[in-house]
């Protein structure tokens, strides 16, 4: 059985408290439980959760960028009612962490740069292993066959592959929160938006 990352989005209202925000979907006939809203045909289910797996993506242990660069414990007491409502039922001890939409913003634009940053070394590193053997290749026509080592370098080509992919689980976290506050809520400011999650 895997991990999860329970998540919830929250937003901070005007009485200067947190109020998680719930996604609604359609309710199937047979599925669990009943639906929360019903509506002439339409019948929709209410959910404050998200889940997703610890072992990959943005919520992994062994990503390169993950939420352990900017997230923060927080106790119980900080979170909205309505997930610690949502807690009620659960008998296991819970460590909450939580991030602002804001840090997530700034952390993505830092795994950028630094994206940017590893593949103009690689860049470097390169042209530098180039003007060695062209300056080897120039010293062997002028009789000197002094072998010279290669030195061990990534190329920018893997430095990509290695850092892409991370990121852009970064960025499929950060679009998918834009996606909820602005599209379907219309929050804009991200000091007021944050994601509390836990373990489990």
């Amino acid at each position: 059985m895997g991990v999860y990352a329970h998540r919830f989005i929250e937003v901070l209202g005007k009485d200067n408290k947190w109020k998680a925000l719930p996604l609604w979907n359609k309710h199937e006939e047979g599925a669990y439980g009943k639906p929360d809203i019903i509506d002439g045909e339409l019948k929709l289910k209410r959910h404050l959760c998200f889940l997703q797996s610890e072992s990959s993506g943005f919520y992994s242990s062994v990503s390169l960028f993950s939420e352990e660069d900017l997230s923060h414990s927080i106790s119980s007491d900080e979170l909205s009612d309505d997930v610690r409502e949502y807690m009620a039922g659960y008998e296991f001890p819970v460590n909450w962490h939580c991030f602002s939409l804001a840090e997530l913003e700034a952390f993505a634009d830092k795994c950028k740069e630094q994206i940017y940053s590893n593949i103009a070394d690689a860049f470097h590193d390169r042209n530098m292993q180039l003007i060695v053997k062209m300056l080897a290749s120039i010293r062997k026509e002028n009789g000197n066959d002094e072998e010279t080592e290669d030195s061990i370098y990534q190329s920018p080509r893997a430095e990509y592959d290695d850092y892409m992919e991370e990121f852009l689980s970064v960025l499929s976290e950060l679009n998918m929160i834009h996606f909820i506050i602005r599209e379907i809520y219309g929050y804009y400011s991200s000091d007021m938006i944050r994601v509390v999650f836990f373990y489990g």
